[in-house]
């Protein structure tokens, strides 16, 4: 569909919109929709060719594949929104399973508590206490949250990291690998945020709509084009370069080429710190606000394997119970499961296939490979920006041997997972290796990092 009206504007004249949006992706669009629905006139600015932002999906040679999320929560939330904005298209959603595959065990993750509760047990029969005691916790939280309550159901705990928690709770390091990450990380946060992880995994669900991500936004996107005089703008192509302010009153924003546009709203769908370290003059903002941005942590990035696969030809058997697979390499021991180190100039390539690995059937579940025998995967693994920034020329451009360098990691991951689906090295007919670089341009997050 296109998603651009043409306006005939005089030369002497400047426009003028209620609200400027910046970035079509699906929080830019979803509010340009709202204000659009509230009848203002609203223009939304997209750098990129094309909707989507994080959720934009690309395609080689006949397969679709992500640049962001491969799912999302909620998704009763998302229908409601979709039909208070008018949108006809009526979504549908499949849930989206995990499974994990590390540690010589092969179990379901997305399960209801009781039930993971005796999945768990069964393979810890030592830790079955301490499995009762942690996910009794868990509940106790989310009730007293659901609640309003300022109590939390971990009492006096959760001052402390989830991964000393675990150290008093747990004996087996595997286990407290698997409750401390749903996976085979070391535990790396705070209860309340292990808590909503595993509320997300077993009871609200990760869920993917029916006809893929782009679908989605495409309807959003409607919602703000329309089809009468109520309704909005949206121009590909046209990036922002600062938003204009006098004395912190918002005037509008100036485009990459030099045009200024007139708003006295702007709402940003950047990430915050491209919003307030890049698009807005520094002395319009409080100097400890910009120094508390400067300063914050950013979740971290990802190297991205995607493969498009002649599923008549490999064994993908693997995904009949899960789209999504937690792997890591077999026969570790605790000693020898280490973090990489980030600051070589090379990382080696079986260091990376020995991290761990999400494996996904993207877009289809196990009983649609079969529609015409054809499939999406994606292969992921943690990865640090900084690493790669040398390769970095300028927006989308990169060094001569970048290429060559994420091709030979990526061979490394697929040769890793090849047992789990045999003969997959086979039944490749196409290749797209995204790093940390890619989802900076591509996606438009800083240093590429994947939940802000």
């Amino acid at each position: 569909m296109s998603h651009t009206k043409s306006c005939a504007i005089s030369f002497h004249m400047r426009e003028r919109w209620d609200a400027i949006v910046i970035g079509a992706g699906i929080g830019g669009l979803t509010a340009a929709a709202h204000l659009v629905h509230a009848g203002l006139r609203v223009l939304v600015l997209e750098r990129s060719p094309h909707i989507g932002g994080t959720a934009y999906v690309y395609r080689r040679k006949g397969f679709a594949f992500p640049m962001g999320p491969l799912g999302f929560s909620h998704p009763v939330l998302v229908q409601n929104t979709l039909r208070a904005l008018g949108v006809e298209k009526d979504l549908k959603f499949s849930r989206v399973h995990y499974r994990l595959r590390a540690f010589g065990f092969d179990m379901p993750l997305s399960l209801p508590f009781s039930e993971l509760i005796k999945e768990l047990s069964k393979s810890f029969p030592a830790d079955a206490a301490g499995i009762e005691h942690f996910f009794r916790d868990i509940r106790r939280h989310l009730f007293k949250q659901g609640s309003g309550s300022n109590w939390s159901g971990f009492g006096q705990k959760p001052k402390l990291s989830a991964s000393e928690y675990l150290q008093h709770l747990i004996k087996d390091w595997r286990l407290r690998r698997i409750l401390g990450s749903i996976g085979t990380r070391e535990p790396y946060s705070g209860l309340p945020i292990l808590a909503a992880m595993w509320n997300l995994m077993s009871n609200e669900g990760i869920w993917f709509p029916e006809g893929g991500m782009d679908s989605f936004c495409e309807g959003i996107a409607t919602a703000v084009v329309g089809k009468n005089e109520r309704s909005g703008e949206i121009r590909l192509n046209q990036g922002v370069a600062k938003i204009r302010t006098d004395r912190r009153k918002v005037l509008g924003v100036i485009l990459k080429d030099g045009t200024e546009l007139d708003s006295s709203s702007v709402i940003s769908n950047a990430d915050y710190k491209t919003t307030f370290l890049h698009l807005i003059d520094p002395n319009s903002i409080p100097p400890e606000w910009y120094e508390a941005v400067s300063c914050a942590r950013q979740t971290g990035s990802v190297f991205q394997v995607c493969l498009g696969v002649d599923a008549g030809k490999a064994d993908l058997s693997v995904f009949k119970e899960a789209s999504k697979l937690i792997y890591r390499k077999e026969g570790q021991k605790v000693s020898e499961i280490k973090d990489l180190d980030w600051k070589v100039q090379e990382i080696d390539p079986e260091a990376l296939a020995g991290q761990e690995l999400e494996v996904s059937l993207w877009g289809k579940d196990w009983e649609a490979i079969s529609s015409d025998g054809r499939a999406a995967l994606v292969i992921r693994a943690e990865a640090e920006y900084k690493h790669f920034a040398r390769y970095r020329l300028g927006w989308r451009q990169r060094s001569p041997n970048y290429l060559e360098y994420k091709t030979r990691l990526a061979r490394a991951l697929i040769q890793e997972i090849d047992h789990l689906m045999p003969d997959l090295e086979k039944s490749i007919l196409v290749m797209d290796v995204a790093t940390p670089l890619t989802f900076e341009d591509q996606g438009g997050r800083s240093e590429g990092a994947v939940a802000g």
